[in-house]
């Protein structure tokens, strides 16, 4: 790299968290101490004694793709710890869930993000050692889990597949019962290829992630992370759970007593957010009791 576009970088990278410390939220998510099993039901009454923080999101027009206009602009946060482990509720105003996807049609999704190492940027982190973890919720994990895999004719009923090698049954084949054949998978080339989002036996609708900038979000191989979202009187309520601590050294480790930084985003399906067109926040404090 020429030294002139390491400078770049470096004033890119001093401006990026100086931006980040300017826009951070002075309230501070108040971490509740709870006895027995955690309310890991986003309507569980234990929530109702949960203090909650009004977060406000903003558009992300810092790199391409850029979300232009908001449609978004704040979130409801709550968290509980029993000591073991700890659970986040997030809610947010949604006129209509979005869960398919298709041509134009995107899925609503929300994700929470811990920073890994000092200081990251919470914009995803930055490289040159900013690394952040981001546990990630999205509409169509969540009917997966609800309904049972979204094929093709859940969104397209009168679609036909009447060729598929190896598969059982008549068509039009159903993922995954008429899969059951290894032989037959090896036509599925996103699940051939190992990509985490071509699952078709999923346990849960969230994701553990880990970056270090824009452009280098990667999945973990193991996740610890459980979630539950319900769309209910025009809002999306979701509650993250896990363990406080853990062995990997890509999961953020809570601990009692002390302060952490959690940063937000969401995804407005039907306002065609998707990638880098998403609402996101700055860090902000939590603490632990």
């Amino acid at each position: 790299m020429k030294t002139n576009q390491r400078q770049s970088c470096k004033v890119n990278l001093a401006l990026l968290l100086s931006l980040a410390a300017s826009m951070a939220v002075a309230q501070e998510i108040t971490v509740m101490k709870v006895t027995g099993t955690l309310p890991t039901d986003p309507f569980a009454p234990t929530w109702q004694q949960v203090p909650a923080k009004n977060v406000q999101v903003m558009p992300q027009q810092m790199t391409m793709p850029r979300l232009e206009k908001g449609s978004i602009h704040k979130l409801t946060a709550q968290a509980v710890t029993n000591g073991d482990s700890i659970a986040w509720r997030v809610s947010w105003q949604d006129t209509a869930p979005d869960f398919n996807v298709d041509t134009g049609r995107f899925s609503d999704a929300v994700a929470l993000e811990f920073p890994l190492t000092k200081n990251p940027a919470p914009f995803m982190g930055h490289r040159g050692g900013g690394k952040v973890q981001i546990l990630y919720w999205k509409g169509l994990w969540q009917k997966d889990i609800d309904e049972g895999f979204q094929d093709v004719q859940d969104v397209h009923p009168n679609a036909w597949s009447d060729l598929y090698w190896f598969a059982e049954g008549k068509p039009p084949h159903s993922v995954p019962e008429d899969f059951q054949d290894p032989r037959s998978h090896q036509w599925f080339i996103a699940k051939q290829a190992g990509n985490p989002g071509a699952v078709f036996n999923r346990e849960q609708p969230v994701q553990e992630l880990v970056a270090t900038g824009w452009g280098t979000l990667t999945p973990q191989p193991e996740s610890v992370t459980m979630a539950q979202g319900i769309w209910k009187d025009n809002h999306w309520t979701l509650v993250f759970s896990r363990p406080l601590t853990t062995d990997d050294p890509n999961d953020h480790q809570f601990k009692l007593g002390k302060k952490g930084d959690v940063a937000f985003a969401i995804w407005q399906g039907g306002d065609g957010n998707r990638g880098g067109r998403k609402h996101w926040t700055a860090w902000i404090h939590y603490q632990m009791p």
